[in-house]
């Protein structure tokens, strides 16, 4: 029988107890990896640690409670902006909105019982699935792109695609009886366009199925990520209905994340936009780098079949990255701009002026085990959370909530436990 996941659920900011043993059991439990997963292990060495972990106060455990339900409570709030008094959600916007919200819903009826949360989840991850087969190849329109050769087409994959795939994946595999689906979904990923270096491209043409640029540039790291996130729930989630399409894409995300990022990474943590350690002036690599940390921490969670101790090592660097260089310069906080910026780098992460990246920063802190931190800067920016928001904006918050829930829930989320 196949082990799923369960969160548990929050009442009144407290987890039932079994719950909880239950998910402490299921963590602790040694993933499977493939055998050339496993001699990789023996042999290669893994990215250094942070030399000194940044120190982060210990949280009590009445003002974590109570930061919980702040979470929960807000979270509620917005869903029940979203649903329609038939049970309906309209109709949201934004490239990854469907799959950020849908995943929001089933983990907030995990967390709640709520059974209308359940259906919201349900309803968005059919819409995903539909929307997908009315194309020719699978993957959604996100913009108008440019080919090498000046030709416009219209575009679509990762992050996008990793986050409607991976969402709609994991909802189904909870619902049960949606094996077709499942299978459709995974042959999608594998279809999609891929090195055997180690990468996927960065967009294709959703008409042709053809990759943006040739195959043979290495792309952005953030993309290759949202990609590897796809394959790699996707690999768990048809796991026991197509056996050999599942051994094929965790090939692809190992190949992806132990060949390419990781070894990518930087000794302060930082990863570059692109694969080949280059850096866009005009893009917000700080902005990107926390995706591509998401996209991983999201990976290691929902495919514990790809996680390795190289992996640990790279997020528990990214993690401290994050306290280091970004919290710092992030409201409430006052100091220094980090001293990894481009010209469309902002010196200074500010409330109102862009809710996603406190949102996800402060996710990436209490995944990493920065409780202090994050509940600080979560608290402010919670001020200006888009109750109701139907675009990116409340897509990304409620994400960010539930999933900071989720992690809050993990055995090992304090960090004066977790580093003993």
């Amino acid at each position: 029988m196949k082990a799923t996941l369960h969160l548990g659920k929050l009442v009144h900011g407290a987890l039932f107890k079994d719950d909880v043993l239950n998910m402490a059991q299921a963590m602790r439990a040694p993933s499977p990896v493939s055998s050339a997963a496993a001699e990789r292990d023996a042999t290669e060495p893994l990215p250094s640690a942070v030399s000194v972990r940044p120190a982060d106060p210990v949280v009590a455990e009445a003002d974590l409670a109570a930061f919980r339900s702040r979470l929960l409570a807000t979270t509620v709030r917005h869903f029940d902006r979203l649903l329609k008094a038939d049970g309906t959600v309209s109709r949201l916007k934004g490239k990854s909105g469907d799959g950020m919200t849908a995943l929001a819903f089933q983990l907030g009826y995990e967390l709640t019982g709520n059974e209308k949360y359940r259906a919201a989840a349900w309803m968005l991850a059919d819409r995903i699935v539909a929307d997908m087969r009315a194309t020719k190849h699978g993957v959604l329109y996100i913009k108008e792109k440019e080919t090498t050769d000046g030709e416009a087409i219209d575009g679509g994959g990762p992050p996008a695609f990793g986050w409607y795939t991976s969402a709609a994946a994991y909802i189904l595999q909870r619902r049960g009886g949606r094996e077709a689906d499942l299978r459709y979904l995974a042959a999608v990923a594998e279809r999609f366009p891929w090195n055997e270096q180690g990468w996927w491209a960065n967009t294709i043409d959703i008409e042709s199925g053809e990759p943006k640029t040739p195959l043979t540039k290495p792309g952005a790291i953030n993309k290759n990520a949202g990609m590897a996130l796809a394959a790699g729930v996707l690999a768990h989630c048809v796991r026991g209905i197509d056996d050999e399409l599942a051994t094929r894409l965790q090939a692809k995300v190992e190949r992806c994340v132990y060949g390419q990022i990781v070894p990518k990474q930087q000794a302060d943590g930082f990863w570059h936009y692109g694969l080949k350690d280059t850096d866009p002036k005009g893009k917000d690599i700080l902005g990107y780098f926390m995706l591509t940390a998401d996209a991983l921490t999201r990976l290691r969670h929902f495919a514990p079949e790809v996680r390795r101790p190289a992996l640990d090592a790279a997020l528990e660097k990214a993690f401290g990255f994050a306290r280091e260089q970004i919290a710092p310069m992030t409201d409430p906080n006052t100091g220094e701009a980090s001293g990894r910026r481009t010209a469309g780098t902002p010196k200074h992460f500010a409330l109102g002026k862009d809710p996603k990246r406190g949102f996800t920063l402060g996710m990436l802190l209490i995944a990493g085990g920065y409780q202090a931190e994050g509940m600080k800067i979560l608290d402010h920016w919670m001020k200006n959370f888009p109750t109701g928001d139907a675009g990116q904006d409340g897509a990304r918050a409620a994400d960010c909530f539930v999933h900071i829930l989720l992690f809050l829930a993990q055995p090992g989320s304090r960090p004066d436990e977790a580093r003993k």
